[in-house]
């Protein structure tokens, strides 16, 4: 059995390492928070507990404030996250555009910028996000000297190497876009940023939003299934993101749905993507899916309740509902979220259609919600992509910072 993190052993060093990382991410998700809290939380003694929160204080990464009083004597002292203590910028890449966002360390967003590509390629992907990081440093010089990463996010599936892209780029299909997540090619962008890149693929990074700024709050466990030009789903497992070690993890919309379908981009045929997202949608309607004014034609068509696009949805809601189906049976999550690049609205009917829902194996509580459109909207891969540069860039730095080793 190979060793993992819960059965590995460590030196001093490296637990007073990891014991900063928790006492941090308890602050940063859930603060203001007491210290005794924190203590009671994390399973570490008080003066433990207190020790870290000074040294985290001393480098300027959290700061104190009274809390409220209760009862007799003066209140506690709350522990917080100094939000503009650092940044982090996360782009949305897809074959249509490239939605970028800048966040402090609490998610709050002091810039967004976005922009069509050129020509739906590497290169023209690329040349937008570096052209969009200049736009940030030029606008907002401050925040930028503190930035400590960048998270890209991308429809996958990704490729580990030259031999596997040519595999995967057998067709020009739009759902794919393999080449930006090749390492040589991070590297190039991490180079040229002089900055530390990370890479989710788009649902994973719309889980991670969620979880982080949204609906997903509520829950240890769910799924997110991404709606875009392609189909994806995202998984938030025991709190933490579960990418797969390829981060293809979700590749739903290349589960075969029907055996001889339609061919894929993968190699395969009938993939469900094939039949459920809006690049389907778009050869239904004659729409070319690399133009960013197919998906805003598609939900004006969607408004005026165009016979076409409500036709389309009433035939691929049992697809949707396939897939959810799926989804609870492999994981049994407390709740999946559907979102995507299209309007809320869109969603909320698309899955108003596919009721009713197969039966899960646990019966739903009275009342209780298995489906939910996500409130994160649009910008969610966006804002995952930055949460992704937090929880992967983050916590090296603060041990660079505030950690010695013994």
């Amino acid at each position: 059995m190979a060793t993992s993190f819960r059965t590995r052993g460590t030196n001093l060093t490296r637990a007073k390492t990891h014991n900063h990382r928790v006492v941090l991410e308890i602050i940063r998700t859930r603060g203001p928070i007491g210290r005794s809290e924190i203590a009671d939380i994390t399973s570490l003694s008080r003066q433990t507990v207190q020790n870290i929160v000074a040294e985290l204080e001393a480098e300027g990464i959290v700061e104190l404030h009274a809390g409220k009083a209760s009862g007799r004597g003066h209140p506690g002292m709350n522990v917080q996250i100094r939000a503009g203590h650092s940044y982090s910028l996360g782009f949305h890449v897809d074959r249509l555009a490239v939605t970028a966002i800048a966040c402090d360390l609490l998610g709050n967003i002091v810039w967004t910028g976005t922009g069509h590509l050129a020509a739906p390629s590497t290169a023209s992907a690329n040349a937008l996000v570096l052209n969009l990081v200049q736009e940030f440093r030029s606008a907002h010089p401050g925040e930028a000297a503190r930035v400590f990463g960048v998270g890209l996010a991308a429809p996958g599936p990704f490729a580990a190497d030259v031999g596997e892209l040519q595999h995967l780029s057998s067709s020009s299909d739009a759902t794919t876009f393999t080449e930006f997540g090749l390492p040589e090619n991070l590297k190039h962008l991490s180079d040229a940023l002089k900055l530390p890149v990370v890479l989710q693929n788009d649902a994973s990074a719309a889980a991670l939003g969620e979880h982080v700024y949204g609906l997903g709050r509520a829950y240890g466990n769910f799924a997110f299934i991404q709606f875009g030009v392609g189909l994806g789903a995202g998984f938030v497992l025991n709190g933490a993101i579960y990418p797969g070690p390829s981060k293809n993890a979700g590749e739903i919309g290349h589960i075969q749905v029907q055996p001889g379908g339609l061919a894929c981009s993968c190699g395969s045929h009938g993939c469900l993507e094939r039949y459920l997202s809006l690049n389907a949608l778009c050869e239904r309607l004659g729409l070319d899916p690399a133009l960013g004014q197919s998906l805003v034609r598609i939900e004006q068509l969607f408004a005026a309740g165009d016979p076409a696009v409500l036709a389309w949805m009433d035939e691929v809601a049992p697809y949707l509902r396939q897939a959810i189906n799926i989804v609870e049976m492999m994981l049994d999550p407390e709740a999946i979220i559907l979102g995507g690049i299209i309007a809320p609205e869109f969603l909320a009917a698309l899955l108003q259609r596919a009721l009713p829902l197969l039966p899960r194996l646990a019966p739903s509580a009275p009342g209780e919600r298995r489906i939910h459109v996500g409130t994160s909207g649009t910008r969610a891969v966006a804002l995952g992509a930055s949460a992704a540069a937090v929880e992967a860039l983050f916590a090296p730095s603060v041990s660079q910072l505030v950690l010695q080793a013994e």
